[in-house]
């Protein structure tokens, strides 16, 4: 090899041992450069807390006395201090809310808030839907609108809460009309509509209702029967005459039913082909019906499906004036084998556990 390849190679060497070692260089600067940016800006949120909590409860103790100036704020110190009023406002009564969202107006909060709501940030995109709800900012509804079509349930859900404290009218059809999202549970949609007058809410979803399709529909008797069981049963009536082969429907219609006045409706369901539904309708027999549903329990017991025959032996067994003197003549007259062996079984059952009562 000539004296000249080598150095060349030794040129090579050297130019990429320098490179290498400005870049670790570059790296340990930017590494110091953000650890300083995180001691800074948790040093301004520390001297925001310290200086605006006082405020902030002086707002809300003893209001009549804020009548001077506010301090100033940089961009860095509003942020923080709007998470701190957000933090305080969720838990105090509403007249110290109202007090606080008069407070909001003296910070000019709304228009930075829409400024945010259309900004790139995340944290600050959420941070103005729930501040706009809070205050109950009207001119902000139709703004909040497509954040509850929006995918992140996180986001959909707080847009949803500040739709329904702007204008609860306006705000729970659209939300229902969501009520088909898979990533909304049922329990979290009541959370938000609990508060909401009970005539609105009944109305609405009855509408809803009308024009629901079967997922919908389910959820929906779901939702109401969290709110009211007794203003769910319309909806499981509508269930039950429009959706009569909507399994899953149905299994649900029936584990909300408690008003004897669905029973008519749901004894029809004794010859419906999925024996999920017949097991439903069994153990509804048994919290609504009384002694004239024997008959079709004893018909029950010879359900093709073991589970039918369970739930419908346990169901006869606890009606209202069945007696061991009745039980003993089924017994007799039972000629398929299989209900009379599950009858027995679940009577043996029913011994054991009351001699272990007592």
């Amino acid at each position: 090899m000539s004296d000249t390849h080598s150095d060349v190679i030794v040129q090579l060497v050297w130019y990429s041992s320098a490179v290498l070692l400005l870049m670790t260089l570059a790296l340990l600067l930017l590494t110091l450069f953000m650890h300083y940016e995180r001691r800074q800006r948790e040093k301004s949120r520390l001297q925001a807390t310290e200086q605006w909590t006082p405020i902030l409860f002086s707002w809300i103790y003893s209001p009549e006395e804020n009548t001077g100036p506010l301090p100033q704020l940089n961009a860095e110190g509003f942020g923080f201090v709007v998470q701190l009023w957000l933090q305080l406002e969720q838990t105090v009564r509403v007249s110290a809310s109202s007090r606080l969202a008069e407070l909001a107006q003296r910070l000019h909060l709304i228009p930075v808030m829409k400024q945010w709501l259309h900004g790139y940030s995340t944290d600050k995109k959420l941070t103005a839907i729930m501040a706009l709800g809070i205050v109950q900012e009207k001119s902000a509804f139709a703004e909040l609108l497509p954040h509850v079509l929006d995918k992140r349930t996180i986001f959909s859900l707080v847009a949803a809460r500040a739709l329904l404290s702007i204008d609860a009218k306006l705000g729970l059809p659209v939300i229902l009309s969501q009520i088909y999202r898979d990533d909304w549970s049922v329990s979290r949609v009541a959370g938000l509509l609990v508060r909401l007058p009970h005539d609105l809410i009944v109305r609405s979803i009855t509408e809803c209702a009308e024009k629901a399709t079967a997922k919908e529909l389910r959820r929906l008797i779901k939702l109401m029967y969290i709110l009211s069981p007794i203003d769910s049963q319309p909806l499981i009536q509508h269930a039950l005459v429009h959706y009569p082969d909507e399994m899953e429907l149905l299994t649900t219609a029936f584990a909300c039913a408690v008003s004897p006045d669905l029973l008519p409706l749901l004894r029809q369901q004794v010859t419906n082909p999925q024996w999920e539904v017949r097991v439903q309708l069994a153990k509804a027999l048994a919290r609504l019906g009384d002694s004239s549903d024997a008959p079709l329990l004893v018909k029950m017991l010879s359900d093709p499906n073991w589970w039918v025959r369970y739930r419908s032996a346990q169901s006869l067994i606890s009606l209202p004036g069945i007696d061991d003197a009745q039980l003993q003549l089924w017994q007799q007259q039972l000629t398929d084998p299989f209900a009379l062996a599950i009858l027995l079984q679940v009577k043996e059952e029913q011994q054991r556990q009351q001699q272990g009562r007592t």
